[in-house]
C-alpha cells in the first residue's frame, strides 16, 4: 500500500458531537459511502487489497475484533448467514 500513500488526502478532522446512535449514523453513512467507492473501482486486484486494507485498518491489534471478523467471514463462506437458525 505504500505507492498509494501519495493519493491519501485528508479529511479535515471532524468532530462529531452527540450521543453514541448520532455517531453511529456517522459512522454507517461513511461505511455506506466507502462501499459505493469501492465498488466503482474498475480492477478486481485494486478492489480485493483496498478491501483488505479497511479490514486491517478497522481490526488492527484487537484480538477479540480479529477473532469475531473471522468467525463472521468463516459463517459467510459457509453460508450460515442467512440461516435464521444458526447461532455462531
Amino acid at each position: 500500500m505504500d505507492e498509494f500513500e501519495y493519493m491519501i488526502i485528508e479529511d479535515e478532522e471532524e468532530e462529531v458531537e452527540g450521543e453514541d446512535d448520532v455517531k453511529l449514523a456517522k459512522i454507517y453513512r461513511l461505511a455506506s459511502r466507502l462501499l459505493k467507492l469501492l465498488d466503482e473501482i474498475k480492477s478486481f486486484e485494486l478492489k480485493e487489497s483496498a478491501s483488505l486494507m479497511l479490514i486491517k485498518e478497522i481490526v488492527g491489534e484487537d484480538k477479540v475484533l480479529a477473532g469475531l471478523a473471522m468467525k463472521m467471514l468463516q459463517d459467510m463462506s459457509y453460508g450460515f448467514e442467512d440461516d435464521e437458525s444458526y447461532v455462531s
